[in-house]
């Protein structure tokens, strides 16, 4: 029997879905803290650099050309 061949029927019968179900519990305690954190690490970097890119631009108004090419990238991505 190939990968291919494989249900849900038969992955059942041998223990393999429970074993990754138990698996992935086992594996999964603590995940809502370490979201939190990386939410919050991921925003106050962005907060910082958009700041930083504020200040930035008041001091030198011709470094807002590459941020705005840069937004445009990250809006054209795909």
């Amino acid at each position: 029997m190939t990968n291919t061949d494989t249900n849900t029927a038969t992955a059942t019968n041998t223990g393999f879905v429970e074993a990754a179900q138990a698996a992935a519990a086992l594996h999964d305690t603590g995940s809502k803290k370490k979201g939190k954190a990386r939410r919050r690490t991921a925003k106050a970097l962005a907060c910082f650099a958009l700041i930083s890119t504020g200040l930035l631009v008041l001091a030198e108004p011709w470094l807002l050309l590459p941020v705005a090419v840069l937004v445009l990238a990250i809006a054209l991505w795909d």
